[in-house]
C-alpha cells in the first residue's frame, strides 16, 4: 500500500535539502538476473468457493461460501479462527478505530456510514452447526472444532454472511458518482493463518495489512445489469445476463485473497506485458491518464519479472478510482491493484508512483506471504525499494509543471523525519508518521544502499534467489537475512542489525588533509553507528586518483602517501551509493576551495527552492 504524502515531510527539508543539493546524480544501470519462472503453483491450504451479490442501493454484499482448509502443520488442531475484518469499522471502540482515530492516510471515516460483517450461518459440510459455539473478539471469531484435525487432514466449512460496506476509506467501501463505485476488500469470513506453532490471532490494527494462506478461489458475483466488475484472477466465462442482473465468474489459483471493484462507468483498456494480459478498468473522467496507467503497469511488471522472477499469473488487473474515493486507491491484492492520482492532475506522474509500488506487491507479499502485521518491512519496505528503483530507471518523477521531484527524494525526506526508528517492529508499534518513515522509506533506502555495496547484478540475483527459496511460503525476517547472506556470501550485520533493527544512521565524514615534506595523510571518520562499507576516492595534486574501500568497522581510518605528490582532495562515497546517508555536507575535503557550477551557492539555493516548491505542492 502506498502511504499518503503527508505534511510532516516539510520538517524533513531542514535535514535533507542541502545534502541533496550537494549530491550529484549518476546514471543507473539496468542489469537483470536470469529470469526465474515459477514452474509450479502454491500448495492449497485455504480455498474458497463463493456466491455473492452486491446491492448498490443498500451498500451491502450478501454471500455464501465453502471454505476448504488443509492443516499444513505437524500439529493436531482443535480450533480454527476466522477473520472478520469489516468488524473493525462497526464502532469507534474497535482496536482499529481507536488506533487510527477514525481515519487512514488522510481519509476520515464517515461516522454516519460505517461498515460491519455479520455471519448468519457456519457449520461443517454435512455436519453440525458451529455458530452457537463461536466467540467474537474484535475482528476475530474463535471456532472450536467438534473433532481434532490432524496434520495434513482437510476440513470443509459452509458459511453465510452479510457485509455492510462503509463510505469508502481504508481500502474498501463505496463512493464516486452518485455513490455507484464500489471497492470490495476485506469483506468475507476468512480463515486466519496457523504458522510456526500458533494461530495468528492478533486483532486488525490500523497500520497493519494482511497475512493469509495460499489457495484457490472460485467466485460468482451478481450485480445490477449495468455494472462492470473487476476481480482477482481471471473471468472464468463471459458474464451471464438475466433480467436486471449480471453475474461474473472469477477463478484464481496460488493466491491469498480475493477482492473486486464494481461500477457502471468502468471502461477497459488491455495490453500485453510478455505473456501477461494487463487489463485497466478506468473511469471516463480519467481518459487522459490511461496512457500513464498502461505504460507504468506493463513496464513495471516486466521490470520486476526480469529482476526477481516471472510474474506467475496470466492476468493483472488495474483499477482506477474516482477522485472522491481516494481511500480505495493505492492498494494491492493478488493479481489486482488499485491506482489513483493522489489528488494531482493527469500527467503529473502520481499514477506511476502509486501503480509501480502496488505492482511490486505482486512479488512481496503475493508470492512470499509474510506476516504483514508483525514484519511489515518485508513487504512494504521491499516493495517501496522496488518502486523507487523502477521509477529511477525510467526517469519518472512527479511533475508539477514548474518543478518535479523523484520518488527517491520523497522517501529520503520522509525517512529524515524519524531516522532513528527501527524498521523491524510490528506495525502496531508505530504511529502513522513513524510507519511511513521507518517501514517504507528507511527500508527502501537501506536496500538501495546494500545494492550499491554489492553491485546491482549481484543484488538482484540475491533477491531472485530469496524469491525462489520462499515462493508460496511464509518467510520471516530471519529467512530473508539468511537467504541474502548465503547468496551474497558474507555477513550483513551492518545492514540487518546496525541499520534495519538499530537506531543509528549512516554517516561518514572526510577529515582534514595533512601534507608535509615527508608525506601526506587523509583521514576518514565514521560518525554514524551503521558500519556500512564505503568507497573513498583520493585525488593527488598531480591528477592521479586512487579508489579505496573501507569496511567502516573502526571509528576512523587513515591513508598515507609518500612525499612528492601531495593529496589534493578526498571524496567519501563519490558515486553516492550510500543512499541512506542523510548528511553528505561533510563527505569531501580539499586543500583549497572547489569552484564550479555544480557546487556554487546559487546552484544550491536554486535546487533547494525547487524542492520546497515541489513538496509544498504535494500537501494539498
Amino acid at each position: 500500500m502506498v502511504p499518503r504524502l503527508i505534511a510532516s515531510r516539510l520538517i524533513a527539508l531542514l535535514c535533507v535539502l542541502l545534502p541533496i543539493a550537494l549530491s550529484a546524480s549518476r546514471p543507473i544501470l539496468s542489469v537483470s538476473p536470469t529470469k526465474i519462472v515459477a514452474e509450479t503453483g502454491a500448495p492449497e491450504v485455504t480455498s474458497y468457493r463463493m456466491n455473492v451479490s452486491l446491492d448498490p442501493v443498500a451498500k451491502m454484499v450478501a454471500g455464501t461460501e465453502r471454505i476448504t482448509y488443509r492443516n499444513p502443520s505437524q500439529d493436531t488442531l482443535h480450533e480454527v479462527w476466522l477473520r472478520l475484518y469489516l468488524r473493525a469499522f462497526r464502532s469507534p471502540d474497535t482496536v482499529w478505530m481507536r488506533e487510527s482515530r477514525g481515519g487512514l492516510r488522510g481519509f476520515p471515516v464517515d461516522a454516519e456510514h460505517l461498515g460491519d460483517i455479520t455471519v448468519s450461518r457456519l457449520g461443517l459440510v454435512g455436519g453440525a452447526d458451529l455458530l452457537a459455539r463461536t466467540t467474537l473478539t474484535d475482528t476475530l471469531m474463535h471456532v472450536p472444532l467438534p473433532r481434532p484435525l490432524g496434520p495434513g487432514q482437510t476440513v470443509e466449512f459452509d458459511a453465510a454472511w452479510t457485509s455492510k460496506l462503509p463510505r469508502v476509506f481504508a481500502r474498501t467501501g463505496y463512493g464516486g458518482r452518485d455513490d455507484t463505485f464500489f471497492m470490495v476488500g476485506q469483506w468475507y469470513p476468512k480463515l486466519a493463518v496457523y504458522d510456526r506453532g500458533h494461530w495468528d490471532t492478533e486483532p486488525w490494527h490500523a497500520n497493519s495489512e494482511f497475512f493469509n494462506d495460499f489457495g484457490s478461489y472460485d467466485v460468482q458475483i451478481t450485480v445490477p445489469r449495468q455494472y462492470v466488475v473487476a476481480g482477482v484472477g481471471v473471468p472464468a466465462a463471459e458474464p451471464q445476463v438475466s433480467g436486471n442482473s449480471r453475474m461474473t465468474h472469477f477463478s484464481a489459483t496460488s493466491v491469498t485473497d480475493f477482492a473486486f471493484a464494481a461500477s457502471p462507468d468502468f471502461r477497459t483498456r488491455t495490453a500485453r506485458a510478455g505473456d501477461v494480459d494487463v487489463v485497466l478498468y478506468y473511469l471516463p473522467e480519467h481518459e487522459a491518464s490511461v496512457a500513464e496507467y498502461m505504460e507504468t503497469s506493463t513496464g513495471s511488471l516486466q521490470a520486476y519479472s526480469a529482476w526477481y522472477g516471472a510474474y506467475p499469473h496470466p492476468r493483472l488487473t488495474v483499477v482506477d478510482v474516482p477522485d472522491n474515493a481516494g481511500g480505495a486507491g493505492g492498494m494491492e491484492y493478488p493479481t489486482l491493484v488499485t491506482g489513483g492520482k493522489l489528488g494531482l492532475p493527469a500527467g503529473s506522474g502520481a499514477i506511476s508512483v502509486v501503480v509501480s509500488h502496488e505492482i511490486g506487491h505482486q512479488w512481496w507479499p503475493m508470492q512470499t506471504a509474510t506476516n504483514e502485521g508483525r514484519e511489515p518491512w518485508l513487504d512494504e519496505g521491499i516493495t517501496e525499494y522496488s518502486g523507487i528503483r523502477y521509477l529511477a530507471e525510467v526517469k519518472r518523477n512527479i511533475n508539477l509543471g514548474v518543478a518535479s521531484i523523484g520518488a527517491f527524494v520523497q522517501d529520503r525526506a520522509e525517512y529524515a523525519t524519524t531516522p532513528r526508528e527501527p524498521s523491524t517492529l510490528p506495525a502496531w508499534k508505530y504511529s502513522e508518521a513513524e510507519y511511513g518513515a521507518a517501514v517504507y522509506g528507511k527500508t527502501a533506502l537501506g536496500l538501495w544502499t546494500l545494492e550499491g555495496a554489492v553491485g546491482t547484478a549481484r543484488f538482484r540475483h540475491a533477491m531472485a534467489d530469496y524469491l525462489e527459496r520462499y515462493r508460496w511460503k511464509h518467510p520471516a525476517g530471519s529467512d530473508f537475512r539468511a537467504s541474502l547472506e548465503q547468496s551474497l556470501g558474507g555477513d550483513l550485520t551492518w545492514f540487518f542489525d546496525d541499520y534495519l533493527s538499530g537506531t543509528g544512521v549512516v554517516d561518514y565524514a572526510a577529515g582534514a588533509l595533512a601534507n608535509s615534506g615527508t608525506g601526506s595523510t587523509a583521514r576518514v571518520e565514521r560518525k554514524g553507528q551503521v558500519r556500512a562499507p564505503v568507497e573513498i576516492q583520493i585525488t593527488l595534486a598531480g591528477g592521479g586518483r586512487q579508489r579505496k574501500v573501507w569496511d567502516g568497522h573502526e571509528a576512523s581510518t587513515t591513508y598515507t602517501f609518500p612525499a612528492g605528490d601531495p593529496v589534493a582532495k578526498v571524496e567519501v562515497d563519490p558515486e553516492h551509493k550510500l543512499r541512506a546517508e542523510l548528511d553528505v555536507l561533510n563527505n569531501g575535503a580539499t586543500v583549497r576551495p572547489l569552484v564550479g557550477p555544480a557546487v556554487t551557492l546559487g546552484g544550491r539555493l536554486a535546487f533547494v527552492t525547487q524542492v520546497i516548491v515541489q513538496l509544498l505542492g504535494l500537501f494539498g
